[in-house]
């Protein structure tokens, strides 16, 4: 059975209880948002369609300003929607490229 993310309960904060910067909030969520969307088989990857849901769910502005054009592109080409793997450094790297996009807008 195939859970949506969307059903799944937050992810937990961090276990430190120092106050982080913004920009390492910023990290452990999009850290975070990978592991809570690595639902099927192992947590150390996404499939394409995980990825797009992300992208969907967590990126919806980001579309509507074309900085996830490049992003979805990307998902597209990685084969097999529910078959093929990505592995937290190619997440990290779009996630970059989609900042990246958004930067030079």
């Amino acid at each position: 059975m195939e859970v949506s993310p969307s059903a799944l309960t937050p992810c937990p904060p961090p276990q430190d209880c120092q106050e982080l910067t913004d920009v390492e909030r910023a990290i452990e969520t999009v850290i975070s948002q990978f592991h809570c969307y690595a639902v099927k088989g192992q947590k150390e990857y996404l499939t394409p369609n995980e990825m797009q849901e992300l992208v969907v769910q967590k990126l919806p502005h980001l579309g509507k300003v074309r900085c996830v054009g490049p992003l979805e592109e990307k998902i597209e080409c990685m084969g097999d929607p529910n078959e093929a793997k990505l592995e937290f450094g190619e997440y990290w790297d779009m996630m970059g490229d989609a900042a990246k996009g958004c930067r030079r807008k």
